[in-house]
């Protein structure tokens, strides 16, 4: 198989399928779903190996590199031949929305493109703190069109609160202060299931002039800042949580609010000054946010075209630096993502042409006016 920049090379086992990318040799493992990757020497080093595993012992092939790590040529050995350690990648289940059948409780519907959550508040306080949260997908009636429906029901419990979808518990006791922020996820979660999706990645995405920006990135990168920066800065929004891609390689919008954490508020009162007037809720770790409503949101899916990692550092000059396939990789498993029904060769081939094949970088920054020239001049090179 040959795309744009990707190539397929045959390997000795049937169960691995191997692909050279920017250098970068990728290994995918049937067996285990597992994923390997080795850049210059070490793919040199993997495809001599694979050549020799079916005429030598592994004490042979030791004897004929002298000079490389043990550690290392033995598990290169055991891959070649098939041998790896059987650490079978499992992915949860996407929610199962079960049946929607209508009743004569009072509902608040929430409507996306693909859904309809229809919320039943077991008091008026409890809906004075959570649907200022969901105000924007607010419609008054019960969306005939939508075949997607989820009735979302809540049980008191000893320690909080029991999430009902459907009549089936999704969340159980969540404590009344982080009880915005579960039901954001959950249905943000039931939002991109509710389509045949590729792969969801814990990431925001951005979209300027066509092109679309997606961000993998872990807790602390200052990923949501920087995406509540751009937004502000005339860039359109997927998600600051999320990017589901299709088997196109198109992101879909899911128009959620941007959680902002405590940490960042006084940083970007200048560019949303209502900011400060929202309810403080709790995240599941602990930290204090306010719900910031999305600005600026794109109308519909749209072709990725660049995978960007932020990392913010106090101090830390602004650097933007090209990133190989494997490092890519690595990043994207730190930063956490979801395969629909578990991996298979061709999703990760569709991975790697859709997501993976993109030009990727790595922007380090202290400072957003220049992470914004940055991901500006970013784009520019592509072009």
């Amino acid at each position: 198989m040959k795309t744009d920049e990707i190539y397929k090379l045959p390997l000795a086992s049937a169960a691995l399928s191997a692909y050279l990318l920017d250098e970068s040799l990728l290994v995918y493992s049937k067996n285990t779903q597992n994923v390997y990757g080795f850049e210059k020497e070490g793919a040199a080093l993997f495809l001599k190996i694979d050549e020799m595993v079916k005429s030598r012992t592994p004490e042979e092939i030791a004897e004929a590199f002298p000079g490389v790590d043990p550690a290392v040529l033995k598990e290169m050995v055991e891959l070649a031949s098939g041998r790896e350690e059987l650490d079978v990648v499992e992915y949860e289940a996407d929610i199962e929305p079960g049946r929607y059948v209508p009743d004569e409780k009072t509902r608040f519907w929430y409507v996306t493109e693909s859904i309809a959550y229809g919320v039943h508040y077991p008091d008026e306080a409890f809906a004075r703190r959570i649907h200022p949260v969901f105000l924007h997908l607010h419609t008054p009636a019960e969306p005939r069109h939508l075949r997607n429906k989820v009735a979302v029901d809540f049980q008191e419990a000893p320690e909080g609160w029991v999430i009902y979808w459907n009549g089936k518990p999704v969340q159980m006791e969540v404590p009344q202060p982080q009880m915005a922020t579960f039901l954001q996820e959950k249905m943000m979660t039931g939002a991109y299931q509710a389509r045949k999706y590729l792969i969801a990645l814990h990431a925001g995405a951005v979209e300027r002039e066509g092109r679309v920006i997606v961000m993998p990135a872990t807790a602390e990168s200052g990923k949501t800042t920087l995406i509540a920066t751009l937004v502000a800065r005339g860039f359109s929004l997927f998600s600051d949580e999320v990017a589901a891609l299709d088997y196109e390689g198109c992101v879909q919008p899911l128009p959620f609010c941007m959680n902002i954490k405590e940490g960042s508020w006084k940083v970007l009162e200048k560019e949303y000054p209502e900011l400060g007037g929202r309810d403080v809720h709790k995240r599941f770790d602990g930290q204090s946010i306010r719900f910031l409503p999305p600005k600026n949101m794109h109308a519909g899916p749209r072709k990725a075209s660049h995978l960007l990692f932020p990392t913010y550092r106090p101090g830390a000059k602004t650097a933007l630096r090209p990133l190989s396939a494997k490092e890519a990789l690595a990043r994207i498993k730190e930063a956490s993502y979801q395969v629909q029904y578990n991996m298979d060769e061709r999703k990760f081939e569709k991975i790697l042409a859709n997501l993976v094949a993109l030009p990727k970088y790595e922007l380090m920054f202290s400072d957003r006016d220049e992470a914004v020239r940055a991901i500006d001049e970013m784009i520019r090179l592509e072009e």
